[in-house]
This record gives C-alpha cells, structure tokens and sequence, in this order.
C-alpha cells in the first residue's frame, strides 16, 4: 500500500509541474501575442499617416526601415524588453502589409530532470496598411 501511496503522489507532484510550466508559457505567449498585435498596428497606422499618398500603380512603396522605427518605438513605450527576457523582434514590409515577429524565452518555474530550464516561444502578427 506504501508504494502505490508513494506512485501516485509521485504522478500528482508531475502532473502539477506540468500544468503549472504550461500554464505560465501560455500565459507569457498570449501576452506576446497582444505586444505583437500593438505594434503590428502601431506600425502600419504610422506608415498610414506617413504613406496618405499612393504610388502610380495605386499602392505605395512603403519604406521598411519606418516600419521598423515605428515597431521599436512602440516596443519602447510599452516597456516590452523589461516583460519578456531576451527579447528578439523584426519587422518587414511585403507590398502594402507589415509583419513583426517576436521571439522571447520563458524561464519554467519547475525543472523536472530531464526538461529545459527555459522555453522559446514566437510570435507573428500582420496588417495591411490603409493607404487611401
């Protein structure tokens, strides 16, 4: 009876490890997502007030390094390289859409043996800028 008392307290104490490093990258990932989100938007509404003119074929040749400036200042102003550690960002302009992508790492509050202490997790988000 000991040893069956001892496995199963065994699989609880896992199970809890589990649910709990899960529960805190997918909190951490659907923050990312949010930041990602925001500057994607902040980005392309910026490159719309820039961009109110459109090019000769109807879409403006938008300017990727504005993209990025607008990506990294709203990446300043909402503080995210002091949420997420080692912060990894870009942002690239495909015709009319802009598209940042974040990287981040999450630090696992349990390590069992055998599992990284940390977790990558990316994120992805795209708008199209309304040039009008």
């Amino acid at each position: 009876m000991t040893v069956l008392i001892i496995g199963f307290t065994f699989v609880i104490l896992l199970m809890i490890v589990v649910v709990t490093d899960i529960s805190k990258v997918f909190l951490v990932r659907r923050d990312l997502d949010a930041t990602a989100d925001g500057a994607v938007l902040a980005a392309a509404n910026g490159l719309a007030a820039i961009y109110a003119q459109p090019a000769a074929d109807g879409n403006a040749e938008l300017d990727p390094e504005q993209a990025r400036r607008l990506t990294a200042e709203y990446l300043d102003q909402v503080a995210a390289s002091n949420r997420f550690d080692g912060l990894d960002w870009s942002a690239d302009v495909t015709g009319t859409t802009v598209t940042v992508r974040l990287a981040s790492l999450v630090d696992l509050p349990f390590q069992p043996p055998g599992f990284p202490s940390a977790a990558d997790i990316a994120t992805e988000a795209s708008a199209v800028v309304p040039i009008r």
